[in-house]
């Protein structure tokens, strides 16, 4: 039932909780969280994202419009997540109480320091490429994207450290953001907002199996060192064992012809954006990151063929 209203004394107060609810609010929480996973939450705010933005003639035509539901969706998720943890401290607090009611001692929590590794900028240069014109010499370091054909694994490598896996998660994340809320773009089409968006979700699955790609080429003492944030979050089992059927159903649904030019249109979006950038994404960190991913899906599609 719809609860919106109009009535100034009641903008700002709670309708759908009962007084009891008011009162003790951990109930709502438990209910909340029995019915439905922290993925089964963040699935559904994504699908009605993904509806409301790609939707010919909805409310999203509009590149402001677009920006203010993702911001939207952003924060609903966040809230959701911040009533997860409350939930949880609380039933925490509560154990706690009734533990020393009960004049129980509780244990202490071990405490584990994960060592975080350091990620180095790349500094490969790689052979000159050299042209002599009238005594000048004219010469410039090969880019990493040169040197998928002779060692895609090298260009994986590189990339993963210079960014963190978590890092380049929250560019995907805030380049899509901008992209989606940039105007007058290729995204002012709705069916071009819906294959940004799935190409994204397709794209963050393969970032992953190229990290344990990485991680794998890596001795087990580095591996043992990945921070939580880096771990794969979107692999199943079965994926993180086998990380390259992952990339072989990547090219299956997705050409390279395809990536190329999309890459290509959300890098342009992403410099039309007129809007506020979020943090640790401008027009540089756009750029950045598409270089990171090029380099990535043309390293992956190069094992393919090995």
């Amino acid at each position: 039932m719809k609860t919106y209203n109009n009535h100034p004394h009641w903008h700002n107060q709670p309708l759908r909780l009962t007084k009891e609810q008011k009162r003790d609010p951990l109930p709502v929480l438990d209910d909340f969280f029995e019915c439905y996973h922290l993925n089964d939450v963040r699935q559904i705010l994504w699908q009605w994202l993904t509806t409301v933005i790609s939707s010919h003639q909805s409310i999203s035509n509009d590149a402001l419009d677009r920006d203010n539901h993702l911001y939207f969706y952003e924060k609903i998720e966040g809230i959701i997540e911040a009533a997860y943890v409350m939930k949880r401290k609380l039933l925490k607090h509560r154990r706690k109480v009734e533990k020393r009611r009960l004049k129980k001692s509780s244990q202490p929590e071990n405490i584990q320091y994960v060592k975080t590794p350091e990620h180095f900028k790349s500094n490969a240069t790689g052979l000159a490429a050299e042209n002599v014109v009238n005594g000048e010499v004219f010469n410039k370091p090969k880019q990493l994207l040169e040197f998928v054909d002779e060692a895609p694994i090298y260009v994986i490598t590189q990339v993963f450290k210079s960014e963190s896996l978590a890092f380049l998660r929250d560019q995907l994340r805030d380049w899509l953001h901008v992209a989606l809320s940039a105007d007058s773009t290729i995204y002012d089409d709705g069916e071009q907002r819906r294959q940004l968006l799935s190409f994204q979700d397709h794209l963050l699955v393969i970032v992953e199996a190229l990290f344990v790609i990485y991680i794998q080429n890596k001795n087990k003492i580095a591996e043992k060192e990945i921070v939580d944030t880096d771990k794969p979050r979107l692999l199943s089992q079965d994926q993180i064992d086998n990380p390259m059927q992952v990339i072989t159903s990547f090219f299956e649904k997705f050409p390279m012809v395809y990536i190329v030019r999309e890459l290509y249109d959300w890098l342009e979006a992403s410099f039309c954006f007129g809007g506020t950038y979020p943090d640790n994404m401008d027009k540089l960190q756009a750029l950045n990151i598409y270089r990171n991913v090029l380099c990535l899906i043309t390293a992956a599609d190069r094992l393919l063929s090995i």
